[in-house]
């Protein structure tokens, strides 16, 4: 007679169920990651004004187009005019930009991000 021996191990049907919550993150950060890199290039972009002599000088159009220059050579979007706040004063110039992006995921599901930048050039 022939016992019958416990088997150990996990199904295929197991390991999808395991899998999927992996996939679905991995997938999410996938996805975010990019935005988080354009972040970081907005940041640069209007950082890199501190380094631009006479700004203090330059209207607020002209500003405006440098920092644009910087957003398009980084192949950046997601930033419109009305995201971008030039405030100047006597001693330096301040520069917000406040946008929103929204990245689909699947179906009608997105992820919505918001970011702040300023940068005060003395």
């Amino acid at each position: 007679m022939h016992r019958a021996q416990n088997q150990a191990g996990i199904t295929v049907i197991g390991l999808i169920v395991i899998l999927i919550p992996f996939v679905l993150i991995g997938y999410v950060v996938m996805r975010a990651v990019p935005v988080y890199f354009e972040s970081l290039s907005i940041g640069d972009a209007i950082n890199s004004l501190k380094k631009e002599p006479e700004i203090k000088e330059k209207s607020r159009d002209e500003i405006y187009t440098m920092i644009r220059k910087r957003l398009d050579v980084n192949n950046i979007t997601s930033v419109d005019k009305e995201d971008i706040d030039i405030q100047k004063t006597v001693n330096d110039v301040k520069v917000t930009i406040d946008y929103q992006t929204k990245v689909p995921l699947f179906g009608n599901v997105a992820l919505a991000f918001s970011f702040h930048k300023n940068a005060v050039v003395h």
